[in-house]
């Protein structure tokens, strides 16, 4: 550009469009509240709730409160369904909840947003709350989903359809993200990604020395022109601790990437993305209980997935 008049103009609208960004995600990341992912994980792992083993009575109450979520969310049925059920060898019944966000213009494409409800439940009679692992990713997907829904009340976004899918029988082989990519009702190449979230809200294990730490597995399954999303969702002062790896260990690190349900997708071709904080000495275990949870960091976490899913959007829509 030889004037550089120009140049300039075009400089500032660069700066007050990325301006404006920033205030319009900051505007939805202020849905992101203690109090709202705090209630989420104590309705999830109240005594009711059994430890919501699936096939359960209490699992069935943990559906139904994520139903009742989506339905407040206005959350849309994916190909005209809400619930997808199935069984798991032919004995006990499982089922997917799955509500969609659609892109504010027209879009066949899909980021998807998965975290599993269920736990290991009642074990000689004991209760097994279950509540980093996973009524954590539960809050921080159903916070996320709330985030977009407003958005997309605002008309403001998002750029691609967004689909939410709580899954059941994650205890069982990971029978429900299984079952779900064998029925897919759209193509692969349609997707631009899953995004599974599974224990995210404890920091009792940091990958370094900060308890803000995160873990996130398969970057390299993103397509290259999309694998700095995450890196980019983290600037500025309030950045995680992020590593690409399991602790350091590439044998661990393919092993962790295995056991969930991202993984499916993965062997369906579809890029995969696992966030997690990790293993620690509550998990399947008794102990499991709220108080493990560090909400503060939750929270950034779960903006963090939000402004993921933002530069994913729109650098699947080019």
């Amino acid at each position: 550009m030889k004037n550089p008049f120009a140049l300039l103009v075009v400089l500032l609208l660069m700066a007050l469009s990325a301006t404006n960004v920033a205030a319009q995600n900051e505007r939805y990341e202020a849905i992101v509240t203690e109090s709202l992912q705090r209630g989420i994980v104590d309705r999830l792992c109240d005594s009711v709730m059994e430890g919501r083993a699936s096939g359960s009575k209490g699992c069935a109450l943990a559906r139904e409160y994520i139903q009742e979520r989506f339905k407040s969310l206005e959350l849309k049925p994916f190909y005209y369904n809400s619930l997808q059920s199935f069984r798991y060898n032919d004995t006990i019944k499982m089922h997917n909840i799955m509500g969609v966000v659609p892109a504010l213009g027209v879009s066949d494409k899909y980021i998807i947003v998965s975290a599993h409800y269920d736990h290991i439940g009642i074990i000689k009679g004991k209760t097994y709350p279950g509540a980093d692992d996973n009524a954590s990713g539960v809050a921080a997907m159903l916070t996320v989903a709330e985030m977009f829904s407003q958005m997309r009340r605002d008309s403001v976004g998002p750029g691609v359809n967004i689909l939410f899918v709580a899954f059941d029988g994650k205890e069982f082989s990971m029978s429900g993200s299984k079952y779900f990519t064998s029925h897919l009702n759209l193509p692969p190449e349609n997707i631009i990604c899953d995004i599974n979230i599974d224990i995210l809200g404890a920091t009792l294990v940091p990958v370094h020395k900060r308890l803000d730490y995160l873990i996130v597995l398969g970057r390299n399954t993103l397509p290259e022109r999309l694998r700095d999303c995450i890196a980019y969702a983290n600037r500025g002062r309030k950045a995680l601790d992020i590593d690409y790896t399991f602790y350091g260990s590439d044998d661990f690190t393919r092993t962790m990437y295995r056991l969930g349900d991202h993984y499916p997708f993965y062997q369906s071709g579809i890029p995969a993305l696992l966030f997690t904080s990790g293993f620690h000495q509550h998990t399947l275990k008794t102990t499991d209980t709220p108080d493990i949870i560090d909400y503060p960091v939750l929270a950034r976490r779960t903006k963090l997935i939000f402004n993921t899913i933002i530069n994913l959007s729109n650098g699947g829509n080019r």
